[in-house]
């Protein structure tokens, strides 16, 4: 996962005219059933945002970073739109008045989109904020791509597992677990492509340290080790990019080494 610069950018002024309509047909609805069939009668305006979506994130899930291996892209909502539920099942009121709010939106794969559901637990002392009410004041469970925050909490492992990132408090910890369960960020294919990742991040690393060490044992004098250490690290920063799928495994790799070199390189991918 990576931060999706999501509020940086800004539908078409008639979607979001569209859209505004349609929050006001909610509002003045007469009960939880009509608008729940105005959501439903409107399901493609959404959609119409999915290829804009795509196009923020280089045509990857927002979720688990992958751009075939997860499926077939959706476009969700962050928070359920017609009801919610916590984690032991127990249902809510949706957020119905963000179900036309392009801010709501996120792409996800279908793989963790249908295992997510409407499930949107909160940390226990935080209540649900009614419809139109401050969502500052919530505190979600699910990681959202759309925070700068909340990617950093979620690594990866060899093994193609995603984990909580070092350093992460008890609370990060629940919510990346919980985020991993829910959104099915652990499927096998997902976590088969993540090895591939990390093994080949793994062996530019070595490459890379290798023409390091022969330039050291030179003195400083084997100027072809000294080239090649930097197209090494060139290549290692190609995998860093945020357009490259997983590209969040390979800096957890990097992060990994515990080589300060190799920090050294993310600062400057």
């Amino acid at each position: 996962m990576r931060h999706i610069p999501l509020r940086k950018n800004k539908p078409d002024q008639a979607w979001l005219e569209k859209a505004a309509n349609l929050l006001e047909s909610l509002r003045l609805a007469a009960n939880a059933e009509a608008r729940n069939k105005i959501i439903d009668d409107n399901q493609d305006v959404w959609g119409e945002l999915k290829e804009w979506l795509l196009s923020i994130s280089h045509n990857k899930c927002w979720f688990s970073e992958a751009k075939d291996c997860f499926s077939h892209f959706d476009v969700e909502h962050y928070r359920p739109k017609k009801s919610a539920k916590d984690a032991d099942g127990t249902v809510h009121e949706g957020y119905w008045s963000h179900a036309f709010n392009w801010e709501n939106l996120r792409i996800c794969g279908n793989v963790g989109n249908r295992k997510k559901g409407t499930f949107f637990p909160l940390r226990a002392g935080s209540n649900r904020v009614p419809p139109g009410g401050d969502l500052r004041l919530e505190d979600p469970y699910l990681l959202d791509p759309a925070d700068e925050d909340d990617p950093n909490l979620l690594s990866f492992d060899f093994e193609g597992h995603a984990v909580p990132a070092p350093g992460s408090s008890e609370w990060e910890k629940e919510r990346v677990e919980y985020s991993v369960q829910r959104c099915k960020l652990d499927f096998p294919p997902l976590m088969d492509k993540r090895k591939t990742i990390w093994a080949e991040c793994w062996s530019r690393i070595q490459e890379f340290l290798k023409e390091l060490r022969l330039y050291d044992e030179s003195g400083g004098t084997n100027l072809v080790a000294r080239t090649q250490s930097k197209e090494k690290a060139n290549a290692i920063r190609e995998m860093i990019r945020e357009d490259q799928e997983l590209s969040a495994v390979a800096r957890a790799c990097i992060v990994a080494s515990g080589d300060p070199r190799l920090l050294g390189i993310l600062r400057t991918a």
